[in-house]
């Protein structure tokens, strides 16, 4: 039996990877630097392994990596978060002497890691993208004369809108640039979109030759924070339009592999803009399951070498709920009672949730055990809670 391990179980879409491997025949490992995690308790892994934190103790962590590899000698290694998947390819060509690494290079990597690389590579293909202004290649205070108002800060390497910040006026954007910089690393200025506009998420998976094997976008109904954050309810849809932009810039980068895309729909002109692309598996990973669309066994066939047979088309119209923080979004939005979906169906043929499975049902006991304990660490709270916007 074919055997790997996936890193960062503590993240939500670790669960939809567990059970996909699982169930195509792989002897599955779990890790995490957290004791406590929704992945631990999923049914799906064989065995569980804590390692370092690959953010606090990055060096160690690589070094937990690379002997875990050489002692139990998987057929691959999955990071499904950020910081694990940039650390590893920094040493793929090292780590693929033990194992194999179903991603990219460090260098194409970073080019969808780093915002500031993607929106320009958008900008060289024509795809359409918020009007974005670059420190590297002028001052901040040519940027305080030209860009709108308000305008966005937004660091070139963050997750979850951290970091975003609203510029109202020239006379602040100085000082908040040099706030966020100090904070999170080199920023980019960027025009402030209405928030009427639908935002989507794309998900793609190219052969190593570039050819497109799979794809399949799904619009964001709801989030939370409720003026923008996570998404707390998605649903699968066809946009072409979002699909074929994103192809573009996945084929200028020379991607392969799985990516993520968020666009967002100008209410102006109805366009839509691409706004990142995701290096890590999405947190509603699942919905690409439901509607058909097997993301981690292509990536598994990916790494074993083994024919990746192409999916033509998905179902429509499956949702993906996010029940905890709809219950935050239903508690403060003045549209609770209006919104679509009703925030009341809780079950339906079409409807699942990103946490909460009857087939695998311990890992919602998981997240609320790690939540409680987060409470008491003001770092996990820093992180869980420190939106943008």
């Amino acid at each position: 039996m074919p055997s790997c391990l996936v890193l960062d179980a503590e993240m939500q879409c670790a669960l939809p990877v567990l059970e996909s491997l699982h169930m195509n025949g792989f002897d599955v490992t779990a890790g995490s630097h957290k004791r406590i995690n929704m992945g631990f308790f999923s049914r799906y892994p064989r065995q569980r392994i804590i390692y370092p934190s690959p953010k606090y103790f990055p060096e160690a962590f690589v070094e937990a990596i690379f002997a875990l590899a050489k002692q139990n000698h998987y057929d691959f290694i999955l990071p499904t978060d950020d910081i694990s998947s940039e650390l590893l390819t920094a040493h793929k060509n090292h780590l693929e002497r033990y194992t194999r690494l179903p991603l990219v290079s460090h260098e194409t990597f970073m080019k969808a890691r780093d915002k500031s690389a993607t929106l320009k590579i958008a900008l060289e293909n024509d795809v359409p993208c918020p009007k974005t202004f670059f420190p590297d290649e002028e001052t901040i205070e040519r940027i305080a004369g030209r860009v709108p108002y308000p305008a966005l800060v937004k660091p070139n390497i963050s997750s979850g809108a951290r970091g975003i910040s609203v510029v109202e006026k020239k006379s602040d954007l100085q000082k908040t640039y040099e706030k966020i910089k100090g904070i999170y690393g080199e920023c980019d200025i960027q025009e402030y979109l209405p928030k009427r506009g639908l935002q989507y998420k794309a998900d793609f998976f190219l052969h190593t030759s570039g050819e497109l094997k799979a794809g399949i976008v799904y619009s964001k109904l709801r989030y939370f924070p409720i003026n923008g954050g996570s998404s707390v309810i998605n649903r699968t849809v066809i946009q072409p339009e979002v699909m074929n932009n994103a192809f573009r810039v996945l084929k200028s980068m020379g991607w392969y592999g799985f990516a993520d895309f968020d666009f967002i729909t100008d209410p102006r002109d109805g366009v839509a803009q691409i706004v990142e692309i995701n290096t890590r598996v999405p947190a509603c990973f699942r919905i690409t399951l439901a509607a058909g669309i097997d993301f981690p066994h292509m990536i598994a066939r990916l790494a074993m070498g083994e024919d990746i047979p192409k999916v033509e088309s998905y179902k429509l119209d499956v949702y993906l709920r996010y029940l905890p923080l709809d219950i935050l979004w239903f508690l403060q939005s003045p549209d609770r009672f209006r919104a679509k979906p009703n925030f009341f169906k809780f079950f339906g043929t079409n409807l699942y949730d990103q946490i909460i499975s009857f087939r695998d049902p311990a890992p919602i006991f998981g997240f609320c055990l790690e939540n409680f304990v987060a409470l008491f660490d003001w770092e996990s709270r820093k992180t869980r809670y420190s939106r943008g916007w």
